[in-house]
């Protein structure tokens, strides 16, 4: 007895060894293209975010040390603007100032306004929220830098921090990244279909 069947095309099973790989390449190709425009968001994002807050007119100052908190955290990122006039602000705002005979920038809230003529001019006694005491210096309506507006809402933050060296590089780098990489493998993919046709 013979076993019947049918028989095999050579075409048809090469015409079936192929569909795996074409279908396996679409996949790719749609991977990396939600990648790069995923990508191509985070870059637009981090771009046209810092640049909308700077073109608002605020400025921006990160605290580094906790004397106001638990209002403004370590590490937090504050917008403030400068005041139309330095010398009518009143106590309980926030301020952000240069430190008596030296760069540092504090950024306290205003407890007194001290207005007298051996001064000069107008001076604020200040203090930050989380300290026991007033700041042993009082700041001159000269070195007010700006007053505080608020905390930078977080999405607008993360916007701010890819603006660093290292948020560039991996926000611009890794889209760079992407983009060569599918150039390389479109480069590949063109001397493959080059062979197939020869």
């Amino acid at each position: 007895m013979s076993a019947v069947g049918t028989p095999v095309e050579p075409d048809a099973a090469m015409a079936g060894g192929v569909r795996a790989p074409a279908g396996g390449r679409r996949r790719g190709r749609t991977v990396y293209t939600v990648l790069l425009l995923l990508l191509s968001a985070v870059a637009v994002y981090a771009t046209v975010v810092p640049l909308l807050i700077q073109r608002s007119g605020v400025e921006l100052v990160t605290l580094t040390s906790g004397s106001m908190e638990p209002v403004f955290p370590t590490g937090s990122t504050i917008t403030i603007h400068t005041p139309s006039d330095p010398t009518e602000l009143a106590a309980g705002q926030v301020i952000t100032f240069r430190a008596l005979g030296s760069d540092t920038v504090i950024t306290h809230r205003i407890v007194e306004r001290l207005d007298l003529a051996s001064l000069g001019q107008v001076h604020y006694q200040t203090k930050g929220d989380a300290n026991e005491s007033p700041d042993a210096d009082l700041a001159p309506t000269s070195n007010v830098i700006g007053v505080v507006d608020g905390l930078l809402p977080r999405w607008q933050e993360v916007a701010v921090s890819l603006q660093t060296p290292r948020g560039r590089l991996l926000v611009y780098g890794g889209l760079f990244t992407v983009v060569a990489i599918g150039e390389i493998l479109e480069l590949v993919r063109a001397a493959r279909r080059r062979e197939d046709a020869e």
